[in-house]
């Protein structure tokens, strides 16, 4: 038993998927800056055209979220940071055998939080990648000569059919084994027509994989602690290491960037939905957290543990969230929006499309002529129309419904926590004013996303009030 979360951490060495993705930075971030007794991460990236792994590594490193580590520990992300080439779409992760013994000699605890998250992924693209993905994790980790635990990230939503989700891992309605040899077997078109079939209840091949994942870990993991921690909808960070720092416009950051910027003006949603989100940096900590709780566990104990990283009553509801989003709209106005800011939601699809044809794509064709008039370099308006549009339609689901997580796994890390330690990892998230911090997310997706010129926004409020 090991009192010390940080302590936990000495001497051993870590393996990471996904440690190019927006969680994965996060918690990259977090466990060097406040676990130095790391001894090394290996993170597993894939080969692009953006450049080789140890290329992108160092690319990834050098955004904002890192500044405060290489402040406060420098040396550590060069000394203890190392790229692993490989993929987790192909078999045994595309890693070389000198790389896949480096990490079986060397690794003990595992954290896989590669995924697409993709809701119109092919089926058999979304298989490959979150289902036998994390069947080559799975089998990398049985081959690790000291394993201590095997974290995979999940999300609150891979359970979606049902209203009131415990931690627990549900029966899935489909063998993973089937799926598999299907995505690698069948027809690429016949199994795209019978892809609804297959997805049953689940609206998108992204929560129905993360769902076939879960069982694939119960069944596989049996004899390693193991740790199953689903996030509900993670946005930019709360307090650390910056407030605010977002790298993505999934949410309700793009949402209202969009409708700041006049390309949104009509959404899918309910009054009362209260989406569930969740800060970032208090998902880490609890991915952390959870980790060392495994590892800490008593061999009468279960080997597998699920959490529900969810903020439950703390979550604002949509017509909050578009409130916040006009407020700020006309308080932080872009100076290259195209139309006055507004919002109309509804739950009907037939409404909804009537009024984006109107409100949005016709605007759109009408600058885009413009622009080709003037002989003018443009984004093209109308292309941006129809992937907002189609992903209003995938995310209708989740915006027009409420679910009851369970969280009590969650919540009792509360309790466990050592006390000198809980500045680094308490996951509590009462303080947290859900007002406040929409409006944090909000201006770290200027600062971060848009690398907005806030000299410039007397110029925005002048052409909004004209």
């Amino acid at each position: 038993m090991v009192d010390s979360i940080a302590g936990y951490f000495v001497g051993r060495s870590i393996f990471v998927t996904g440690g190019t993705g927006f969680m994965g930075k996060v918690l990259i971030e977090k466990l060097l800056r406040s676990c130095p007794g790391i001894e090394k991460i290996y993170v597993l990236i894939r080969p692009s055209k953006k450049g080789s792994p140890e290329e992108r590594l160092a690319n990834m490193i050098s955004v904002p979220l890192f500044d405060r580590l290489k402040s406060e520990r420098p040396g550590s992300l060069e000394s203890k940071l190392q790229a692993i080439s490989g993929d987790v779409t192909e078999l045994e992760l595309g890693m070389s055998a000198s790389d896949r013994k480096l990490l079986t000699d060397n690794v003990s605890i595992v954290f896989h939080t590669a995924a697409s998250v993709r809701f119109d992924d092919p089926l058999h693209e979304a298989i490959k990648i979150n289902v036998r993905g994390t069947r080559e994790v799975v089998n990398l980790t049985k081959e690790m000569k000291n394993i201590a635990v095997f974290l995979h990230v999940s999300t609150t939503y891979c359970n979606c059919y049902r209203k009131i989700i415990e931690e627990v891992v549900y029966p899935a309605p489909y063998s993973w084994r089937n799926a598999i040899y299907i995505a690698e077997n069948a027809d690429v078109e016949t199994l795209s027509i019978l892809s609804q079939k297959f997805l049953g209840p689940f609206p998108n091949t992204y929560v129905f994989t993360k769902n076939l994942s879960e069982q694939l870990i119960k069944e596989e993991c049996e004899n390693i602690p193991s740790v199953i921690f689903r996030p509900s909808i993670v946005i930019s960070t709360a307090h650390e290491p910056v407030p605010g720092w977002i790298d993505t416009f999934l949410g309700p950051v793009g949402l209202i960037t969009g409708i700041a910027k006049g390309v949104i003006r009509c959404a899918i949603s309910r009054d009362d939905t209260r989406p569930d989100y969740m800060p970032v940096d208090i998902a880490i900590k609890g991915i952390i957290g959870a980790t060392w709780k495994a590892g800490n566990a008593k061999d009468d104990e279960s080997n597998l543990t699920v959490y529900n990283c969810s903020s439950g009553y703390k979550s604002i509801t949509s017509k909050e969230l578009m409130q916040i989003g006009m407020e700020f709209a006309y308080k932080l106005p872009f100076p290259e929006s195209i139309w006055i800011p507004s919002i109309m939601y509804t739950t009907n699809k037939t409404c909804f499309y009537v009024n984006t044809v109107l409100k949005q794509v016709l605007p759109a064709v009408a600058i885009n002529t413009l622009m080709k008039m003037k002989g003018r370099k443009f984004i093209d308006l109308v292309r941006l129309q129809r992937k907002i549009y189609l992903a209003a339609l995938a995310l209708s689901y989740f915006t027009s419904k409420s679910w009851m997580f369970i969280n009590d796994n969650f919540l009792g890390l509360l309790t466990i926590i050592p006390e000198n330690e809980k500045d680094a990892f308490d996951v509590t998230y009462e303080n947290i004013d859900p007002r406040e911090f929409m409006e944090t997310s909000i201006l770290g997706g200027h600062k971060y996303l848009l690398k907005t010129d806030f000299s410039q926004i007397p110029i925005g409020a002048r052409k909004l009030k004209r």
